[in-house]
């Protein structure tokens, strides 16, 4: 299939932590004694604040739990359907359940991989309490759409936006337009603190639900004995020593949003585009920030393992939900999904990727198409 250049094996994601920053706020946080939620953690969400324009944030122990605590705050009720799109990550439909929830799976648009609204005016009915649009990679071009659908029918918009940190919409942060926004600090971020999670808001009273349910139920300072606890909770609180991680990632923002550009560009015009394989386009003009750049192919588990034998690893897709167990019901109205099903995977984004390293990714790929082609 033609000459390829040999480099190491290139890895679909990894964290980029700058080691003496990183150590520099660990120091202050080990000789505090204090590694628990404190002085950092609270440092850690006003820079989150500050930085997607927010007026509260509370961290919690990952982004499944954020979209949980999320929907509690803003009062689901046991069966209340929410609708979520079919094509995401099962922690979507599982902090539902969680939650008390029942979700309600939609079909999603082929074009940006979002949820399709016509799909959504056909599913919404008088049970439908919320919504959660999931952020794919970093898309959320029709967030407007649905804010407004959902406004009419009283229905509360939580975004998944676990994969949309940085990714704005005409200058406005994606996970800021609903109810409240959810992030995921998960090792394949753009930014890391291991695990861990956030939910943003700008209503008050969400805000200081948030504070309690995060802590047993608690309001106040705590002191581990007779404290002041005014409902039921949870023990979903972040760490100091994870808030350390954030904080010196959280600084180095523009290098790693204009690389994750960077890398989407060189992928968009070096691949040949056909009917058997397409890029998933980003809207950049609006704002979008590429997270990872996915791809529509034909024959994906042959040009996964053609990649493999080279030393590129991509990562799958997620199976629509409504294929798993937990899930398991027919694809009437999901049409979509089921055409994309085993037919979707991510291709090699690290922040440390080098363009050598993207050369000879396109190189295999291309040729692996060039000889179905012919």
């Amino acid at each position: 299939m033609g000459v390829i250049l040999k480099v190491s094996n290139i890895i679909f994601s990894r964290p980029i932590i700058n080691f003496s920053k990183s150590i520099n706020i660990l120091k202050k946080v080990l000789k505090s004694s204090f590694v628990n939620e404190g002085k950092q953690t609270k440092e850690f969400e006003k820079a989150i604040c500050s930085f997607l324009n927010m007026k509260y944030c509370v961290t919690t122990t990952s982004g499944t739990t954020a979209l949980f605590l999320a929907l509690k705050a803003a009062g689901i009720k046991n069966n209340d359907e929410v609708i979520v799109p079919n094509i995401t990550f099962p922690a979507t439909a599982n902090a539902v359940k969680m939650a008390g929830g029942k979700p309600v799976f939609i079909d999603i648009n082929p074009s940006n991989l979002l949820i399709d609204e016509k799909s959504l005016l056909k599913i919404i009915s008088k049970r439908t309490k919320f919504i959660i649009p999931v952020h794919v990679s970093g898309r959320g071009s029709n967030i407007g759409k649905l804010i407004s659908i959902c406004k009419d029918r009283s229905i509360k918009v939580i975004e998944d936006a676990a994969e949309a940190w940085g990714s704005r919409i005409n200058g406005k942060s994606l996970g800021s337009f609903g109810l409240a926004g959810c992030f995921s600090f998960a090792p394949n971020k753009i930014i890391t603190t291991g695990q861990g999670g956030v939910v943003v808001t700008n209503n008050r009273n969400i805000y200081n639900k948030l504070k309690i349910l995060k802590d047993q139920g608690r309001v106040g300072p705590t002191t581990g004995g007779e404290d002041n606890y005014v409902s039921s909770g949870f023990n979903l609180k972040f760490s100091n020593l994870q808030a350390a991680l954030g904080l010196s990632q959280i600084k180095d923002m523009n290098w790693r949003i204009k690389k994750l550009i960077k890398i989407y560009k060189y992928y968009l015009n070096n691949l040949k585009q056909s009917q058997q394989f397409k890029v998933i386009s980003f809207n950049l003009k609006l704002g979008e920030l590429p997270l990872w750049t996915d791809v529509y192919c034909e024959h994906r588990n042959e040009l996964n393992k053609f990649l493999m034998s080279n030393g590129v690893y991509c990562r799958y897709y997620w199976e629509p939900l409504n294929v798993h167990p937990a899930y398991k019901r027919s694809f009437k109205g999901l049409k979509n999904s089921k055409n994309l099903q085993k037919k979707m995977m991510w291709l090699p984004s690290a922040l440390d990727m080098t363009k050598r390293e993207q050369k000879k990714v396109c190189d295999l790929i291309n040729s692996f198409y060039l000889k179905k082609k012919n």
